[in-house]
Formats: C-alpha cells, sequence, structure tokens
C-alpha cells in the first residue's frame, strides 16, 4: 500500500507551521513512531527554513512545493524551490566545539534523514529530497506497516 500527497506553500516562514502539521499528519496516520514524526517536523522546518532565507532572499510570494510518498519502506519528501540553487560543494559542516548562531540545517537534516539528496539540474531552483525508511533502529522506533495496526514502541 502506498500513499502521495502535495502541497504547495508561500516562501514565508510562517508558512513552515502549516507544512509541520500536514506532514505529521500524514506520517502519524502511516504509523510512522512519535519520535520518527518529530525528526520529520525538524528537518521539514530547516529544509523550508533555508529555501525562504536562501533561496528567495526572505522574500514572500514564491511557490514552495512539498510533496510526499509513503509505502512499506519509507517515506519520501520532496521539497522544490524556483529560486537561487543551493550548491552543495559549497557546505561546511558547523564545527560543534565552537557555537555559532545558524548554520545548523543541513547538518540537521543529514543527522535526521536516511538520505538527502539536492537536485539543481532543472535549472531553475533546487529540488531537495528527504528519505526516511522504515525500520528497527533506536533513532526511529519500531515501524511496520502502513496501517500502524502493528507498531510496536520499545
Amino acid at each position: 500500500m502506498s500513499m502521495e500527497d502535495r502541497l504547495v506553500i508561500d516562501s514565508r516562514l510562517e508558512a513552515v507551521a502549516e507544512a509541520r502539521d500536514w506532514l505529521a499528519e500524514r506520517a502519524s496516520r502511516a504509523g510512522f513512531s512519535s519520535q520518527t514524526v518529530s525528526d520529520l517536523k525538524l528537518a521539514l522546518t530547516e529544509a523550508v527554513s533555508n529555501v525562504v532565507r536562501h533561496a528567495y532572499g526572505g522574500e514572500p510570494g514564491h511557490q514552495i512545493v512539498l510533496s510526499l510518498a509513503m509505502d512499506d519502506e519509507a517515506l519520501t519528501l520532496t521539497i522544490r524551490d524556483f529560486g537561487r540553487p543551493f550548491d552543495p560543494g559549497r557546505y561546511r559542516e558547523p564545527d560543534l566545539s565552537e557555537p555559532q548562531e545558524g548554520g545548523y540545517g543541513v547538518f540537521l537534516m543529514h543527522n535526521l534523514m536516511d538520505e538527502v539528496r539536492y537536485d539543481t539540474s532543472s535549472g531553475v531552483g533546487t529540488t531537495l529530497t528527504l528519505v526516511k525508511r522504515r525500520g528497527d533502529n533506536p533513532s526511529t522506533g519500531s515501524e511496520h506497516g502502513l496501517s500502524g495496526s502493528s507498531r510496536q514502541d520499545p
């Protein structure tokens, strides 16, 4: 069994809450653990905030397209913008021994998700793909099936 959905939001930081609620409701209904849902919400928050701030320069009135696909294996969230492309080659992981304000979003996404991919091949904007696989591991809890009926938390 699989599920797909889509949400289009405006490039405003206030729209992040709508996107988080949309994702959390669908992931919870699909049987992902509360910890995984929290991780997904945090990764989405960082991704959309980066789009608003960096791809669109904080300017409202631009589209951010969120696409969600879930099946028995994984949840795949794509975040598509049409602003300034992200260049992963220029990214530098933060030095956690020297605290700084900001700059942790990409680091968090990579640590919370099983896969993080950037695609700028369209020539306009960036498509960010975030994948969270189902499975029995300490960071995701136990998740089985889409119905949630056989879900077991540790």
